[in-house]
Formats: structure tokens, sequence, C-alpha cells
């Protein structure tokens, strides 16, 4: 799972996403054409996310942390998230549902994505939106892709200079 910030893309980028898109809606889903431009748009994303841009507010301890506490009192919905890394302008995290889990992954995301916001603005202040509308996720069919995705997310501050080992990072488990 991977959320951003609602600023964390200059109109440019946004503008080509939304070519891709486009795109992406006139091509058959197995294609090979379609698996690419879907590594093009989720390329793009990321080139944005990780340079940093936008106002960042999760750089800020207090913020990271909301995040964190939003994302472990999603065990109160049968949901574990054994992890996560909050970066600047966007966060990444599995989610992964227990089998007394009656949540859909939208009804998951918009009570994350209201509550970590009411807190963010608490604490930075401010008004509008704190996180763009989508969000991007990965079914893990088996634990070759379980690895793959644990190494992304752990890799992601090292891959954004934030630090030269994931475990140095405050905000990733």
């Amino acid at each position: 799972m991977t959320v951003r910030c609602a600023d964390c893309l200059p109109s440019d980028a946004t503008e080509k996403l939304a070519e891709i898109q486009r795109s992406l809606c006139t091509i058959e889903p197995r294609s090979e054409q379609f698996a690419k431009l879907q590594r093009r748009y989720f390329a793009t994303m990321e080139k944005y996310a990780d340079a940093g841009h936008g106002a960042c507010p999760l750089r800020g301890a207090a913020v990271a942390e909301a995040v964190i506490l939003e994302l472990r009192m999603l065990e109160a919905w049968q949901i574990d998230v054994p992890h996560y890394a909050v970066m600047p302008n966007h966060w990444h995290a599995m989610l992964v549902p227990r089998s007394g889990c009656m949540h859909s992954l939208s009804a998951i995301l918009k009570r994350l994505k209201g509550r970590s916001a009411r807190r963010i603005r608490d604490i930075v202040g401010g008004h509008g939106a704190v996180w763009q509308r989508e969000w991007f996720d990965r079914w893990m069919r088996d634990e070759t892709e379980w690895d793959k995705c644990v190494a992304y997310i752990r890799n992601n501050p090292v891959k954004a200079g934030l630090v030269a080992n994931w475990p140095d990072f405050a905000w990733c488990k």
C-alpha cells in the first residue's frame, strides 16, 4: 500500500500521469503494453515522491508518529501492519487482514486517511486535502512477492537518500 500527500506531485507530473491513465483505459489489461505503461506510471510517481516534492508534512517526528499510531490502531479492525515506512511526503505499509476482518480496502483506507489527516491538521494546522484521493495497492500472491514488497518498503528511505541503512530510519519497520 502506498499513500501520497496531496501536494507531492507537480502539475506537469499530474498531467503525465493523467495521460498514462487515459492510455491504460484503452489497452488490454493483460498485455505487455499495459504492464509497461503501469511501470511507467509508478516510476513517474515514485520519482517525484522520492525527490521530496511538496510541503513534506511527514518529515516532522510528530506527524510521522501520528501516521504510525493510526497504522497501529488498525489492529482494532483485525488488520496487522507488519511493515511500513513513513517518508516525508508519502507512506508505504503492508496491511494484512486477519480472518475476522470484515472491512473492505476502501473502508480501511477511508478510516486511515481520514483519521490521520485530522491528526496531521491538529499538529501542523491548515485545511484542505492532506492525501491524494487514489492510492497504490498490491496483492501478495506468494512468499517471493511478499519478500520483494518488504525489501521495497525497507529500501525506500535508503533510495530517497534519507539514511544509509533502513534500520537507521526512525519511521520504518
